[in-house]
């Protein structure tokens, strides 16, 4: 099956993997120039739809997205730019300017690169530097800071020449008559990132093929109703669960009255539930039929395998009726999905950070990757006990026991106190602090 790149960089760059990206016939390219990079996140919201993976040309964009959009989850390949791509750039600074970099010592500033390989680079071309500047890309501050790096640097009479990664910089700085040469990504460069791109392809691709299993766990069916009004309510409930196993390709099985269970592909339930983002399945049900249920989904190469993801998923759910849970193959856990805010973790994590958090607040990793998803998600680290309940699915006497361990390793501080609408005692605002 063709796989649909999106190219996004500027637009000489755009224009070079293009010509390149013709020799590889199971891609399908599509050009996204921008003139700077603050242009990235517009041009992805745009299109990202049509693509399947999204190939950067640089660095920096991509850094831009992976910061900006934590929950993008379409694949995504840059074009790396490393300190062999520096021999061009010298090569191209004697055929303009005359100098003999063997003889002279010229004095350069360079960003984006590590120091490292530019000197390796320098040493490989036995060319010494009379004085060497190099700055790092940060995200935070921006493309204007590479600008200022150098063009201070050349104020100063500092330096002779500057090179930069970044076509943005390049424009900017010989408008300001600063003396500059851009580093562009090398042909083998981009051919080894299209080369990621097919990997990525048909990583994409069998994941697309793995089983999902879902489990639907029904709590009031069997509620006292005359016998009609039980087959009218059950006639609308399988409307419902029809409309979404066409909906999600699936194949239906209610064989157990008390649940259902369904099969599909792991590519259709992601479309289904726009990427773990939302699910209206149970809210349908509750609201066409007063029925409560819950929904834990499996993934799995086998079917065996998607059934026990599938009942870890839905034990979660279970705690928080009307809940949807996700439990991965590598045991990345996805919910509750379709609530206003979405969690995301993993049962298991060789983070030395997390590790530390979890010895210190005697807690177990996945209930620490847990709460700093969930304290991501909502945006604010003040928390009561019945928030961080509904939050995590768990009872509200577990969140008190979690809090109150938090604050004794300090790690959780009690910051205030919130009055119910209704009569009842003040709950404790704490603040947790995982940072």
């Amino acid at each position: 099956m063709p796989l649909t790149i999106l190219v996004i960089g500027p637009q000489d760059t755009v224009s070079l993997i293009l010509n390149i990206g013709h020799t590889y016939p199971e891609l399908t390219l599509i050009p996204a120039s921008y003139t700077t990079e603050k242009e990235t996140l517009t041009i992805l919201d745009r299109h990202k739809n049509n693509a399947d993976i999204i190939l950067f040309a640089g660095l920096i964009p991509y850094q831009i997205v992976k910061q900006e959009l934590n929950g993008f989850t379409k694949p995504m390949v840059y074009v790396p730019v490393t300190g062999t791509t520096l021999y061009r750039v010298l090569f191209k600074m004697i055929n303009e300017t005359g100098r003999n970099l063997m003889n002279n010592t010229p004095r350069i500033s360079i960003d984006t690169l590590e120091k490292n390989d530019v000197q390796e680079s320098l040493d490989e071309l036995e060319i010494n530097v009379a004085e060497l500047f190099v700055k790092d890309f940060n995200i935070r501050e921006g493309t204007e800071q590479l600008v200022y790096f150098h063009y201070n640097l050349w104020i100063k009479q500092a330096i002779d020449v500057a090179i930069t990664c970044v076509r943005s910089v390049y424009d900017r700085l010989i408008e300001l008559g600063v003396p500059a040469f851009q580093v562009v990504p090398t042909r083998s460069s981009i051919y080894s990132s299209l080369e990621q791109v097919l990997l990525e392809g048909k990583t994409l691709e069998q994941a697309n093929t793995q089983l999902a299993i879902g489990i639907i766990r029904f709590s009031n069916l069997s509620d006292r109703l005359t016998a009609y009004d039980k087959q009218r309510k059950r006639v609308v409930l399988q409307n419902i669960l029809i409309d979404f196993g066409e909906k999600a390709q699936a194949l239906l099985d209610w064989s157990n009255r008390e649940e259902m269970r369904f099969v599909t592909t792991r590519g259709a339930m992601e479309e289904a539930t726009n990427h773990f983002s939302h699910i209206s399945l149970l809210n349908d049900i509750a609201v066409k039929t007063g029925i409560q249920a819950c929904l834990g989904i499996g993934f799995g190469r086998t079917a065996n395998e998607g059934e026990i993801k599938a009942r870890e998923a839905l034990n979660k759910a279970k705690l928080n009726m009307g809940s949807c849970y996700a439990a991965d193959i590598d045991g990345t856990i996805h919910g509750p999905i379709g609530e206003f805010f979405h969690l995301e973790y993993s049962i298991r994590s060789d983070n030395p950070r997390k590790v530390s958090l979890a010895k210190k607040a005697r807690l177990s990793v996945a209930t620490i990757n847990k709460l700093l998803s969930y304290c991501s998600s909502i945006g604010n680290t003040s928390i009561t006990a019945l928030e961080l309940s509904n939050g995590l699915g768990i009872t509200v006497r577990s969140a008190r026991r979690i809090l109150s361990i938090l604050e004794k390793n300090e790690l959780a501080k009690v910051v205030g106190e919130e009055q119910p609408i209704n009569r009842g005692r003040p709950r404790q605002l704490y603040r947790i602090n995982l940072a």
